[in-house]
């Protein structure tokens, strides 16, 4: 019911914004945040739970902005 998203450059080395998050959460701030991390030699994808608004593993900064355009109901 609400979405969060962004993309950006995991490595300085790397261009086009090929890593993202998405926080997917619904109308009572539970849900997850998936992250792809892209790399020259592999890409990494990983989840974490999200109960409240909040997440009990440490967000990196680009979650942090996909969970608050989430919660703001910012879809962009």
């Amino acid at each position: 019911q609400r979405v969060g998203f962004i993309r950006y450059n995991a490595f300085d080395d790397m261009g086009s914004e090929l890593s993202f998050s998405i926080a997917l959460l619904d109308n009572f701030k539970n849900g997850f945040v998936i992250s792809s991390i892209y790399g020259r030699d592999n890409t990494v994808c990983y989840g974490k739970p999200i109960k409240d608004g909040e997440c009990n593993i440490p967000l990196s900064a680009e979650e942090i902005i996909a969970l608050d355009r989430a919660i703001k109901g910012e879809n962009i």
